[in-house]
Parts: structure tokens; C-alpha cells; sequence
């Protein structure tokens, strides 16, 4: 009679078990598909950068809290094809939905996650971005000036890709950004990258520098 009563407990508690498990699934489930529903101008975008900007996957930049006139030149040059981009929707962003995109991802405040930088490479970087890039990318990216993108806690592999772009020339350097990269190397830029990405996107009171 023991044996048959503990054998019904724990038959008991498997059930409980699985459904308390399925239940945390299934809810799992609808926070992402919630995270990534929208309507309007935004709703093709979420697929990759989602309601908050964080980009889904490695190489793929997260735009939440970038500057608002960066975002709209950044979209403008996709539509007028000035800027390269293997995603075909870029090309096809309407006129009059460029200024409610870059506001809305403008406005998002969401956290970064961590990329797996590699210490050497930050250990390499940060004289080079205190010499070359500190100037517009303020506060080790973290803040910007002269509409300079925030290059704090940036997926690494997107930030790798775009740097050495530049160098290949299949992308423009903005103002003054060709005499920043001049005798830089490829490994250069490489730590350059994974410093900014090893950056807290927002710095803490005390070690909160000012702007130059």
C-alpha cells in the first residue's frame, strides 16, 4: 500500500512539474513575441533590432539611444543607395517613415548585452581610441559630438565589419574620420572595435566623464 501511495506522489509531482514547466515556455514565448510586435513604420525593423534596438543576433548594431540626426542620415543613405547594406529592405524604407524611425529608436533606453571581447584587443584599443577617436566619440563612446555614432557596449562583429569597411573603401569616411584611421592597421582597428565594445553603454556617476 506504501509503495502504490509513493509511486502516485510522484507521478503527481512530475505532472505539476511539467505543467508549472510548459506554463514558463509558453510565457517565455510570448514576452519575445511581444518584444518583437509592432505596427506601423517599425514593424518590418523588429525582426532584427526589435522595439528596444538591440540587434538579435552578433553583427547586427544595436540603434537604441543613437542620436536622432545620425539615425536619419544613416536610413537616407540605405533608401538613396549611399551607404551598402545586404538587406534588401533597406533600400525600400519609405520617405515619410524615416523621421518616426529614428526617433522611435532614438528614444529607446534599453541595456546592451556584453559582446565576448578579448581582453588583449581592449588592452590594445584604448590608447588608440584615446589618440584617434576620443575627440567625437566622447566618454569611450558612450556620448557623441559632431553627430558621431554612441559606440558603448556595440556588437563587436558589427563593429569590426564597419571599421575595416572604411579602410577598404566600401565605406565614405565622414568629416574628419579619414585622418583618425591614417597608418592604422587592420589588428588597429580590430582593438579599436572591441574596446568600444567592451564599454558599459552608460558609466557610472563617478566615472562619468565630461563632454570635450
Amino acid at each position: 500500500m506504501l509503495t502504490f501511495v509513493q509511486s502516485a506522489f510522484r507521478k503527481r509531482r512530475f505532472t505539476v512539474t511539467w505543467l508549472l514547466t510548459a506554463v514558463a515556455l509558453v510565457s517565455s514565448a510570448t514576452g519575445i513575441a511581444q518584444d518583437k510586435s509592432a505596427s506601423g513604420p517599425i514593424a518590418v525593423c523588429v525582426e532584427c533590432h526589435g522595439n528596444d534596438g538591440l540587434g538579435y543576433k552578433a553583427g547586427i548594431p544595436h540603434l537604441n539611444g543613437q542620436p536622432i540626426p545620425l539615425l536619419t542620415s544613416m536610413l537616407n543613405a540605405y533608401r538613396e543607395g549611399k551607404r551598402p547594406t545586404k538587406v534588401k529592405f533597406h533600400k525600400d524604407i519609405p520617405a515619410a517613415d524615416v523621421g518616426a524611425l529614428a526617433k522611435h529608436y532614438a528614444e529607446q533606453k534599453a541595456q546592451r548585452p556584453k559582446s565576448a571581447t578579448k581582453p588583449d584587443l581592449v588592452a590594445r584599443g584604448e590608447p588608440l581610441y584615446a589618440n584617434r577617436c576620443a575627440d567625437c566619440h566622447v566618454d569611450s563612446g558612450r556620448d557623441s559630438d559632431k553627430e558621431a555614432p554612441l559606440m558603448a557596449g556595440q556588437d563587436v562583429d558589427y563593429l569590426v565589419a564597419q571599421t575595416l569597411a572604411f579602410k577598404s573603401g566600401e565605406r565614405k569616411f565622414p568629416y574628419l574620420m579619414d585622418k583618425a584611421y591614417k597608418d592604422l592597421s587592420d589588428d588597429d582597428l580590430t582593438a579599436i572595435a572591441h574596446y568600444f565594445a567592451s564599454q558599459d553603454q552608460v558609466a557610472s556617476q563617478q566615472g562619468r566623464k565630461r563632454r570635450r
